[in-house]
């Protein structure tokens, strides 16, 4: 049998609509997904007073990363936090163009990870859209960059792996999480894993105006070594595998689907964004193609010169 070299893209089968409080901003926050065209990847849509604005789901366009990744419009006078668990369930389900219209400021945290927002994606249906092709990266030389304790590199594969330590104090402690083959596959195995934070941290978030929505339903809390939420962990390694969905929903906004061995240690948001600024700062590290197969056969040099 001939294997098919390409994938055709993919889109939502309807319009679906979900509703949830913020975990920063404590907002209610109305979200309609709606199904998109070939090549326009995901573009969020952001309802105020003043009309919509398009927020383009890319990296180039995040304005903070501190603690959740905050993307902001070309003027810089719209935004839109906490978007980094709904773009891991539209990649994780292989979601290639999709709109976000959001009319607050924060995308909802619902149950902390992206389990709720996978049951949304699935109602509404995924469809392929024929005669199209995927758009795949291929990492053709190492990249390294660090920040603090933080570190991701990524080595030339030919698939997408994610291998993830991570450090806290306990009741955490050192946990490491490997995971490869596919994004799909990884993702299956991480999307119910919850955002996490340490309490005494929330007093100061607090201060700062922030975790306003935050509660045991949609965070694991730790205080004194101990986990507060009444059910426990979804999985003893619930923490790193949480850092590694992030990992998804922030590569998302390289906008491609990267192949790579990828390798992070105590990873966040701010690192996540600057390991895709490292890709895409010389043509040389990548190649860009519409066959995952091909991806070697494809001259980046030409598409360079083409913009």
């Amino acid at each position: 049998a001939v294997m098919n070299n390409y994938r055709n893209q993919k889109t939502i089968a309807k319009e679906v609509c979900f509703t949830g409080l913020g975990l920063h901003s404590g907002e209610k926050a109305n979200i309609k997904l709606i199904p998109s065209l070939t090549d326009t990847g995901i573009v969020f849509k952001r309802f105020g007073s003043k009309g919509s604005k398009v927020i383009p789901a890319d990296f180039k366009f995040i304005s903070n990363s501190k603690l959740c990744t905050t993307l902001e419009s070309y003027d810089g006078k719209s935004r839109l936090y906490t978007v980094e668990h709904l773009l891991a369930a539209i990649k994780g389900n292989d979601i290639d163009n999709i709109v976000i219209e959001a009319d607050k400021e924060e995308i909802p945290a619902l149950d902390g990870s992206s389990l709720e927002f996978d049951k949304i994606i699935k109602q509404a249906g995924i469809v392929e859209i024929k005669g199209t092709e995927k758009r795949f990266l291929k990492v053709l030389k190492p990249i390294k960059v660090s920040k603090g304790a933080s570190e991701i590199r990524i080595y030339p594969a030919d698939h997408f792996s994610i291998d993830c330590t991570i450090d806290f104090p306990n009741p955490i402690g050192v946990q490491n999480a490997k995971l490869g083959r596919s994004l799909g596959e990884i993702y299956k195995k991480v999307m119910f894993s919850r955002t996490f934070c340490f309490h005494e941290d929330i007093e100061t978030m607090k201060r700062q105006g922030l975790a306003k929505g935050g509660s045991l339903e949609n965070a694991i809390v730790v205080k004194n070594g101990k986990i507060l939420n009444k059910d426990g962990l979804r999985h003893p390694n619930e923490f790193v595998l949480h850092k590694v969905l992030d990992i998804l929903g922030d590569f998302a906004l390289a906008n491609f689907n990267i192949i790579g061995q990828v390798i992070a240690i105590c990873p966040g948001h701010e690192i996540n964004k600057i390991a895709m600024q490292k890709i895409f700062s010389d043509f040389s590290n990548y190649k860009i193609s519409r066959k995952q197969r091909e991806v070697d056969l494809f001259d980046s040099n030409r598409l360079a010169t083409a913009f």
